[in-house]
């Protein structure tokens, strides 16, 4: 069932790689995409957009529109709408979709949607990765479902897998993604391994969805891993200042201590949770161990709660395991789910495992036709399994790929061995903050070609075009015109590289 390949043999001799001037890789091992991306946000979505852009193409329109919008353009406004009137889309995440737009764009890709009368944009891609919070709001248009979205994951250690010699207590967990079958999703299974610019970031994989950027099946270089799993369908009672739940979980993976507590640590997830807002419920599954302790979680959450679901309460399995399905098991009453109770009597009947009997009693209890994706992972040695659906047979049934998750996150990038991709622009804003009416001024060492004004909803709102200037350059940004608060400037070289600052008017 597992094929070993060695991964940087795979990398020189046995990929296809392609190289342009966007802060990004792409390598091929047989059907399966792995991208590497660095820089700030914006960069990393433009290499996902350059790179991937036929197969993000693919997924809109073959799955999100015509599976989950039903073709239907009254529909796909009201979903739009709702998400630009609730939703508050992180300040970096609206950048990275900027990227992946605008590097779509650059591709050369046919970006147009015949359906919409205009090409895909940036908020095309931010309502698809809202998806998993727009079940409740796309089931109020339609009263039928053609997407089944589930999941279903088993983390195991100490007691549970002390009797293995090679996992002797370590935590193994395996995770099951399940959708309707669908072509693009089974045709373009893809990794994307990101290297953040910024300090208190860490590197970090994300086995996931082309256009899909927040996390649906992540691990980081310290040794952590979350998974989101489909939450049951929640009533929402706050719809202000909404979060995509995916955003919430990479925010908690990608930052380092986000909780302040010294560490990287599952808790960052939890926290990062409880301070976004989903709109439907969601089940995030967790694990993480380093030389001083083994940890999981199942992070459950809805709209107006969050809790953090640890052994022995709710799991009702053997000491040392923990699982998740699709329904809450600590915010909830449980409720009868036969994936559940198929692990609950695998395990009772032997509560002891090692990875692959890990991966035979998930196959076995909560195996579906429908499992897109399986993927298996030891933090202790970053032992990856990662297998994919074909269009007859579920992800599990197939030969998994072998990988080591902290080899592809140490492996360099371009800018780290001295093969650069062009300068970003050094630029820099003043006044900052600007009281109202005054005059902005920008100071350049690299010619411009334009620069560009967001509000924080994503709504370019002033354009000038600078046609190569530089030096100080003075802004024609009507600030008479504009309210009071926080809004991005967004400078960009004749390259299409960007550099983005925040402007304050008071």
């Amino acid at each position: 069932m597992k094929k070993s390949i060695y991964i940087l043999a795979v990398m020189l001799l046995a990929s296809i790689c392609i190289f342009a001037q966007v802060n990004g890789s792409l390598n091929q091992i047989g059907n399966k995409k792995i991208l590497k991306v660095w820089g700030s946000n914006y960069e990393r979505g433009y290499a996902q957009g350059y790179l991937l852009a036929p197969q993000i193409v693919e997924v809109f329109n073959d799955m999100f529109w015509t599976m989950f919008c039903y073709s239907d353009l009254p529909h796909y406004n009201a979903l739009q709408s709702y998400y630009s009137l609730h939703f508050s889309t992180p300040e970096n995440m609206f950048w990275e979709a900027l990227g992946i737009s605008e590097g779509m764009a650059a591709s050369g890709a046919d970006l147009y949607h015949s359906a919409l009368g205009r090409n895909l944009d940036s908020n095309d891609i931010l309502l698809m990765n809202a998806m998993f919070d727009l079940v409740e709001v796309r089931n109020r248009y339609w009263k039928q479902d053609n997407l089944e979205l589930g999941c279903a994951t088993l983390s195991s250690k100490g007691i549970a897998t002390a009797a293995d010699s090679l996992l002797a207590g370590s935590g193994v967990i395996t995770r099951f993604f399940d959708a309707t079958q669908n072509s693009a999703l089974i045709d373009n299974p893809v990794m994307i391994i990101h290297h953040p610019e910024a300090e208190d970031e860490v590197k970090w994989l994300n086995i996931t969805i082309p256009g899909f950027f927040g996390v649906i099946t992540a691990i980081s270089e310290t040794h952590l891993f979350s998974a989101l799993n489909i939450g049951p369908s929640s009533s929402a009672s706050i719809t202000d200042n909404l979060t995509p739940v995916i955003f919430s979980i990479r925010r908690g993976i990608e930052q380092y201590d986000y909780d302040a507590n010294g560490v990287h640590h599952p808790y960052d997830v939890y926290e990062s949770m409880c301070d976004g807002r989903p709109l439907n419920g969601a089940i995030v599954h967790n694990l993480a161990e380093t030389p001083d302790y083994v940890y999981h979680s199942v992070v459950e959450t809805r709209n107006s709660a969050t809790l953090n679901r640890i052994e022995p309460n709710g799991s009702n399995l053997p000491t040392n395991h923990l699982a998740a399905t699709n329904h809450f098991r600590g915010l909830a009453s449980p409720v009868c789910c036969d994936r559940y109770a198929n692990l609950q009597d695998s395990l009772y009947a032997d509560p002891y495992v090692n990875a692959k009997r890990q991966w035979r009693v998930m196959s076995g209890a909560a195996g579906l036709e429908t499992t897109l994706s399986a993927v298996q992972f030891t933090p202790l040695t970053g032992s990856l399994l990662w297998a994919s659906a074909t269009l007859i047979e579920p992800a599990y049934s197939q030969p998994a790929l072998s990988l080591n998750a902290y080899e592809l996150l140490n492996e360099p990038v371009s800018n780290e061995d001295g093969i650069l991709p062009n300068p970003l622009p050094s630029v820099s804003l003043y006044p900052n903050p600007v009281p109202k009416g005054k005059t902005l001024r920008l100071s350049s060492q690299n010619p411009l070609s334009r620069v560009e004004l967001y509000n924080l909803k994503g709504q370019k709102i002033h354009i000038q075009h600078l046609h190569g200037a530089k030096g100080v350059i003075v802004l024609s940004i009507p600030s008479l015109q504009l309210a009071k608060g926080v809004y991005l400037l967004k400078s960009v070289l004749g390259t299409g590289q960007a550099r983005v600052i925040k402007l304050v008017l008071m």
